[in-house]
């Protein structure tokens, strides 16, 4: 069998798909980065795959992903009590409605604040605007006080961490000394914090991730503390990509633009959902096999590599109607099955490995892609084509406008 992660690098997320219609809808047994991996597919394989007993995540994701996307240490790479203890953290951070308001209040301040920045200054990029309003309203929510330099800086290598995972070269060589330089800024916050140099405010980010201890009663070392900050404000300010997408979105079919402007909440909802669905974002994710396993008529040994296809599920004619035509009222009067809708992830996040900031990243479309579809700008010629051989994609001019 040959290794197929050179191919996946070239084809992107079209990879497994296609490999799956060649398949005529089987699961895909392949290798990859020299492991034996099957990749596996639909709701069925969502509650196969969260199934700790079946997978387990710890030694499943390769160091270039760890040293760019999440961290050595980081709570993805755990597993049983160590990984619920540590995932508790977690939920009672980004599952708090309170708290969920304030970082909306954030989110508001600064859209108002960047709203004042652009007035005159004709073309910008929407993707580096919003990166940076992110990233300003994240870590002052999260007690992670930064200059106007500093949060320029912290954009940019936020932005070059999710940027760079998928990659090889100077992408990725910008991604890892990025995590490096932001690891170790936090974990200077947070040792200033536990030595009482620093004040971190009661309830933040900062102050619960520098408090917390593990499964073993410890305090985490400063430098996976910092790991987990980042784990809060890097998916967050990765929203970024979700927002380009919806600004996209709004250019193609502007009759949605209405009804969001108009500030129809329900409908800001089913929008954002839909974006999550169609455009692309995760193309899979993967675990090691716990033990032996079959799935679907193939065997996955022990330690062999297992792949939940994302971007094909969500793109499945067979569990969506018309999965290439962009519909918001898909989702109009109902909120998607836990396991029907997967753009990261599936299974329940106050017990499995699914991301449990999805509610940020609804909250944060819902506050702000109702501005934007109420601002007056225009689009000037460009190329917005969202090249799926990349990942992450985005359109490749970034999304450029001139406000009016």
């Amino acid at each position: 069998m040959f290794d197929s992660t050179l191919t996946l690098m070239v084809q992107g997320y079209a990879w497994l798909p296609d490999r799956r219609r060649r398949s005529g809808g089987r699961p895909v047994a392949c290798r990859l980065m020299g492991k034996r991996a099957v990749a596996i597919h639909g709701p069925e394989a969502v509650r196969f795959f969260y199934d700790e007993s079946h997978v387990e995540r710890r030694g499943a994701l390769p160091g270039p992903l760890l040293d760019t996307l999440f961290g050595r240490g980081a709570v993805h790479t755990l597993d049983g009590r160590e990984h619920r203890v540590r995932k508790d953290l977690f939920m009672s951070l980004l599952k708090d409605r309170d708290g969920l308001s304030s970082l909306v209040d954030h989110l508001e301040v600064q859209w108002d604040l960047a709203r004042q920045r652009w007035s005159g200054r004709g073309r910008l990029v929407l993707f580096d605007e919003v990166s940076l309003i992110l990233t300003r309203a994240v870590c002052a929510w999260s007690g992670v006080s930064l200059s106007d330099r500093e949060a320029e800086e912290t954009a940019g290598d936020l932005v070059a961490m999710v940027d760079g995972f998928a990659s090889a070269g100077p992408r990725h060589l910008r991604a890892r000394r990025a995590r490096r330089r932001q690891e170790a800024r936090l974990a200077r916050r947070v040792e200033n914090v536990r030595s009482k140099a620093e004040e971190a405010p009661e309830g933040s980010v900062l102050a619960a991730v520098a408090a917390h201890r593990d499964a073993d009663g410890d305090l985490l070392d400063p430098r996976t503390a910092a790991v987990e900050v980042l784990n809060v404000i890097r998916p967050t300010v990765a929203v970024t990509w979700f927002f380009t997408f919806a600004a996209h979105a709004l250019h193609r079919w502007p009759e949605h633009r209405a009804p969001l402007a108009e500030g129809d909440a329900a409908y800001a909802r089913a929008f954002a959902h839909e974006v999550r669905r169609f455009y692309p974002f995760a193309p899979f994710i993967g675990g090691l096999a716990a033990r032996d396993l079959r799935w679907d008529g193939h065997d996955i040994p022990a330690g062999g590599m297992v792949l939940l296809d994302l971007y094909g599920h969500n793109h499945d004619p067979q569990l969506w109607n018309d999965p290439y035509t962009f519909g918001p009222s898909r989702f109009l009067g109902r909120e998607p099955g836990r396991d029907e809708l997967v753009p990261q992830g599936g299974g329940d996040p106050s017990t499995n490995h699914r991301c449990p900031g999805e509610d940020v990243v609804l909250r944060i479309l819902e506050t702000l892609v109702p501005r934007l579809a109420a601002l007056r700008y225009d689009v000037p010629e460009q190329n917005l084509d969202i090249p799926l051989r990349r990942v992450p994609t985005a359109p490749r001019s970034g999304f450029v406008l001139t406000p009016l």
